[in-house]
């Protein structure tokens, strides 16, 4: 094969591997929130956790509902009460007594 060949393999390759990435990058899915609501959450809500923000995924509080997961603003007043509502619900629960008759303490909860 002469050196033109070569050259025009090379750069036919790297034509199809931009195009392969741009394609598989346009059609990415992606499982965190890139939006949040404001609104109150009407249905029960079983659990939640903090999403940290990494472009496209935002700051969040994600909280697990009998509807699925529902992606709300960390800054609202009420998402701030319903976390420690919950975190307050989960260290009641986690508090049991051990064998030896001292009280287990649960891990410390992320930080909003």
């Amino acid at each position: 094969m002469t050196l033109t060949g070569r050259l025009t393999s090379c750069l036919l390759m790297l034509a199809i591997i931009s195009i392969a990435v741009f394609v598989t990058g346009a059609e990415k899915v992606h499982s965190c929130c890139t939006q949040v609501s404001t609104k109150r959450i009407t249905v029960p809500i079983l659990g939640y956790k903090i999403q940290k923000w990494n472009p496209p995924c935002v700051k969040a509080v994600i909280f697990e509902t009998e509807d699925g997961p529902k992606c709300s603003h960390w800054k609202e007043d009420w998402v701030f009460e319903k976390v420690m509502q919950l975190e307050k619900a989960r260290r009641s629960q986690a508090t049991t007594s051990s064998p030896t008759g001292r009280a287990m303490t649960p891990k410390p909860s992320v930080p909003l």
